[in-house]
This record gives C-alpha cells, structure tokens and sequence, in this order.
C-alpha cells in the first residue's frame, strides 16, 4: 500500500535520541518489524522511524488501519500514544499533555453557559482534573501545560521542543508569546525568538562567549589548554591551544590540562558533558577548568560538576551571548554560574557582575 507521510503530523513526534536511533535499527535488522505501523486513510501517524529504517533496508512491515473523524482526533491520539514513552522530557511531556488539554477544553468550552450554571460546575476545569487522575500529576500543572502549548505553537517552535533543542523554562516561554500580539507577523516572531536560547543540539554553541568572561578564565587559570565544546568561530576568541569541534565530537575525546568550557546547555548533550569533565577531572586528566553555564542549581548535571569545583560564581544578570559576528544576541532567560576547579577565582569577581560566590 502507499503510505503518506504528512510533516505536520510527523512533527508532533518526539525524535528518538541517536543512541535509540540505532538501537531500533539494529533490532529491527536482528529481528524484523515487530510492530505494526498505524495509518489513517493511508496517512501514518505511528511508526515514523521504523517504515524509515525498513524502507530504506527492504525490510518488510505490517500495517494497522484506524479510523478518526478528522485530524485533529488524530492528533490527539498521536499525542495520547506519544505520553505512554518512558524517556520523554520534561519539556516534551508538557508540550503533549498541553496540546490534549487545550483540544479538550476547547471542546468543552462550547457547552451552553445556562447548563454550566445551573450545575455550578466548570468544564475546564473538569477536563484539567481528568488529565491530572489520569497521568498523576496536578490539573493546575495541566493548565501550566496548556499554557506552554499555546505559546509554543504561536511562537512556532514544537519541533525545536521535540528535539531538546530549547533552552529557555517554560514560564519564560509563556511569557515571551503572550506579549505578542494576538495575530502576530512573521517578523514579531522572528524577533520573540531571539530571546529563547536554541542550542542545536551541535556540540558547539549557537550564541558565543563574550569576551570579558574568557579573558577572566585565563587570568584565572593561567592559560586555556582546551576547549572541549567549542568551534572555529568560538576559537576566534577563545584561542585555546587545543579545541574540539562538533565533528570532532568532544565527548569521545580525552581531555587534558586546563580547560574552559561553555557547552552546548540541550539535553543530553548537557548532562554528557558534565559528566565528562566529572570523569576527566578524577582520572587527573583535568587540572583546573572554568566553566559557564546556567545556574539550574536544582539539575543533576550542575550537581555534578559542582561535586569537582572549588568555587562557583553566580552572576547578578543574565549574560548577554554574542552571535558569530560578535553582535550581543541575546540572553538565556536566567542567571548564569562561572563553576571553577582551581584557587583564582578573583578575575571574575572584576567582571562586575557576579553577586555571590561559594566555596
């Protein structure tokens, strides 16, 4: 049979991170399509990676026939499917369970007001309290969730959400949509969205450094022996001896000496390379490192770089990143920390901006 694929629907799936990726190839090559791909009127709305790999090895496949209505009850079977993953993301998580809430409700919505008054009862929140029994969580989450979902469709970015690929909080997001205007041109969006840090999950950094902060990291350390999440324009102001691109992929690599580092803040990437320089530091490999990030102070990733710091500095403002022509782009939607293994953290403390530091 012919099979459709339709980019709008193949877009609400969350993409399988690259390890999963081959895992399910190697499997499906090992041992065949052992799941049916599901199809509504020939369009598919499950199995988006399997009819890839097994299109592209000849691999045969059974097929699933269901009926919906119209797309969006497709939609929200998709979403409803998708919520049942044991590794979606935060962020993920509440894009789909947004999107169901915000369908239902406004199904609901358009019960006649006399019958919700004389029962003295909300639809909404009806459907807010469902959501919760039914997934565990609490329905004023839900309507945080719905909330998220409509910013991320007015500002356009489910897929970089799909993919881990934005860094600001969700609150920050709802925030950023909801001062634009209700019908807002391309060119209000393109502009809201330089406010939300969108790492490209590349191993480099799509917003660059400033200047003042590596200047203070080789003050501090003395010199910049490697760079280990970096690129060629990073380079430009970095100038460590030693730099791991993208292709060179950093996390494979071992790493030496003294070490800045800025890296890539999507998850997983983000976690990797905390664990990496964890790894790097207690092998002895790493002497003294400077390293900027976010100050999620609550996430495993900080804990575990901060388990090998001496100290951390947290700014008082948010660090304006430069894009690759050395123009101020933008600032991630919270505070930054300088976490430093080594005595010097001095330097930075004559950056002006940094309010504590804890040892």
């Amino acid at each position: 049979m012919n099979i459709t694929i339709k980019p709008e629907l193949k877009a609400l799936i969350p993409p399988l991170a690259e390890e999963e990726r081959k895992q399910l190839e190697t499997n499906i090559k090992a041992d065949g399509c052992r799941e049916p791909l599901v199809v509504w009127n020939d369009i598919l709305i499950d199995g988006h990676n399997r009819y890839e790999i097994c299109t592209r090895n000849d691999i045969a496949f059974e097929v699933v026939n269901k009926h919906f209505d119209n797309q969006e009850q497709a939609e929200d079977w998709m979403d409803t499917n998708q919520l049942g993953r044991r590794n979606l993301s935060p962020d993920n998580f509440a894009l789909l369970i947004g999107r169901r809430y915000n369908r239902t409700k406004k199904d609901v919505g358009s019960v006649n007001q006399h019958t919700v008054a004389r029962d003295q009862s909300d639809p909404q929140q009806k459907t807010a309290d469902k959501l919760a029994d039914d997934y565990g969580i609490s329905a004023p989450t839900i309507k945080r969730a719905g909330q998220f979902a409509d910013a991320v469709e007015k500002l356009g970015i489910a897929e970089e959400v799909a993919k881990g690929e934005v860094e600001a909080p969700r609150k920050q997001i709802v925030e950023i949509a909801r001062a634009l205007p209700a019908s807002p041109t391309t060119e209000q969006v393109e502009e809201a969205k330089k406010h939300i840090h969108v790492s490209h999950n590349s191993g480099n950094n799509e917003w660059y450094t400033p200047k003042d902060f590596i200047d203070a990291a080789r003050e501090s350390m003395g010199n910049i022996d490697l760079d280990p999440a970096s690129s060629d324009i990073a380079n430009q102001t970095v100038q460590a001896d030693k730099y791991f691109t993208k292709d060179d992929d950093g996390l494979a690599q071992e790493w030496n000496g003294k070490v800045w580092m800025n890296p890539p803040y999507a998850q997983p990437l983000m976690g990797q390379f905390a664990d990496k320089m964890k790894e790097q530091v207690e092998a002895g490999n790493v002497q003294s490192f400077c390293v900027l990030v976010n100050n999620a102070t609550e996430t495993k990733w900080f804990k575990t770089m901060a388990s090998v710091a001496d100290y951390i500095c947290f700014t008082s403002g948010r660090v304006k990143f430069l894009d690759p022509e050395g123009n101020k782009s933008g600032a991630p939607l919270q505070g930054q920390a300088i976490l430093i293994k080594g005595n010097n953290y001095k330097p930075f403390s004559t950056l002006g901006i940094i309010t504590s530091i804890i040892k």
